[in-house]
């Protein structure tokens, strides 16, 4: 796969809602999703690459990925998800090739709890259903489906997973490698400098 083909791969990670690494939590532990701001740990999601269809996981440590020429390649990525009232919701995604730039995806989008049952969405209508699950001090959103604007199901989004880490609140000038920011519209919730 040309270099060009895998900044696509990247930048294509970071306009997806998917994810990566699971777990278990303990039966008294409950999986709770609320109003706040969220790390993005990492995004497994379904591609086409070359013609196939496959999971392809990314995280902020990287993931290798081998493309059908066999020449490796390092995927990273850091977001945010903020959850605001109203189902109003701001996901951030930069999604980096190879140590390159990276594509970044900066996006307004929808939210709902349901039980265990979260939805997030495109402004559009669209979205995805996840199961809750708390992992220690990570919420993972394993897929259960795609639905369409008018709640009819899709397509299977089972092995698609988001793990979010919450973050705490930040002192004004705090350092650190994240800045929080204000977008002009206001529409906008605020949102995350990758």
């Amino acid at each position: 796969m040309a270099m060009g083909r895998m900044v696509a791969v990247g930048a294509m990670f970071a306009a997806t809602f998917a994810c990566a690494h699971g777990g278990v939590r303990p039966a008294s532990e409950p999986a709770t999703i609320a109003l706040g701001h969220y790390q993005v740990e990492s995004i497994r999601s379904r591609a086409n690459l070359d013609g196939i269809d496959k999971f392809v996981e990314i995280s902020e440590v990287g993931s290798r990925l081998v493309d059908a020429r066999g020449g490796e390649h390092l995927l990273m990525e850091r977001g945010a998800l903020v959850l605001a009232p109203g189902g109003r919701c701001r996901l951030a995604l930069a999604v980096s090739v190879d140590g390159e730039e990276p594509g970044i995806s900066d996006r307004n989008c929808t939210w709902e709890l349901n039980g265990d049952i979260f939805f997030l969405g495109d402004r559009d209508g669209t979205r995805t259903a996840y199961k809750v699950v708390r992992a220690g001090e990570r919420l993972v959103l394993e897929g259960i489906k795609d639905l369409g604007p008018n709640g009819e199901e899709v397509s299977d989004a089972s092995g698609e997973r988001i793990v979010l880490v919450q973050r705490a609140s930040h002192a004004a000038g705090s350092a650190g490698p994240i800045h929080e920011a204000r977008n002009s519209s206001e529409e906008e919730l605020p949102t995350t400098e990758l």
